[in-house]
């Protein structure tokens, strides 16, 4: 059944009407439903409804809604602080951290980070990292959509992380352990988040600061994985681990 996200979508009525204008789009001109097909709706915070479209025009789809269910957020809640990397590789991590359950992503900027917006650029690369997580969402069939904060420096985005998570960083550096290993040490979190460092690694300093705040260092394998490999390697484990 196909998926739409409505993110004003109040399930306690029985009609729910779509006119956001990208799903109007999808709806109409590229699946091209009509009247009395079935659909799905989620809002994106983890309530879904199934319906029947009971009219369809250019301006607005009305959907007569015959089940609403809710999905909560699987504890420990997983978040990813990830430095950007080049071109449009933060929106395939985005694309593939949904679809492994993340909850959050922090766009990190890092002391070797090479990709430095700003303005109507950098509200543009904003709003199209939301637009990624939201299709990643309906792809996966997963009814929540994870929070996609601004682009953060380093410092700032540790102590978010260490104020609502066990924060683990994988490192090159220095002593590490599995992390499998640690997930068995801490198998009952509110939280976890992963710090992935940029191209080039973290800098001395960020590691210094990540160790200060308690971070807990880990190893990834004996290979060096390039920024996306690891950031999905990370949920991959952390997934399985806890909510498989």
């Amino acid at each position: 059944m196909h998926q739409f996200y409505c993110p004003d979508a109040n399930f306690s009525l029985k009609q729910i009407v779509i006119t956001d204008k990208d799903e109007l789009h999808h709806l109409r001109n590229v699946l091209r439903l009509k009247k009395n097909d079935a659909i799905h709706i989620f809002d994106g915070k983890g309530k879904e409804g199934s319906g029947i479209l009971t009219a369809v025009t250019s301006q607005k789809a009305t959907v007569q809604i015959e089940s609403v269910s809710e999905l909560k957020r699987k504890k420990p809640l997983i978040l990813l602080a990830c430095a950007l990397p080049k071109k449009s590789k933060f929106e395939y991590i985005i694309e593939k951290a949904t679809e492994l359950g993340v909850d959050e992503i922090i766009p990190l900027r890092t002391q070797r980070t090479e990709m430095n917006l700003s303005g109507p650029r950098l509200s543009k690369k904003q709003s199209r990292f939301q637009t990624i997580a939201v299709n990643a969402s309906k792809q996966s069939k997963r009814p929540i959509v994870p929070e996609i904060h601004p682009i953060t420096e380093f410092s700032p985005a540790l102590n978010h992380l260490k104020q609502v998570s066990t924060v683990i960083i994988p490192s090159l550096v220095g002593e590490t352990e599995n992390l499998l290993s640690v997930f068995q040490k801490i198998k009952s979190p509110e939280a976890i988040s992963f710090l992935i460092g940029p191209e080039g690694d973290f800098t001395p300093d960020e590691y210094g600061q990540a160790e200060k705040n308690g971070c807990i260092p880990v190893t990834l394998g004996k290979t060096i994985l390039k920024v996306e490999t690891a950031a999905i390697c990370s949920l991959s484990c952390a997934n399985l681990f806890y909510h498989a």
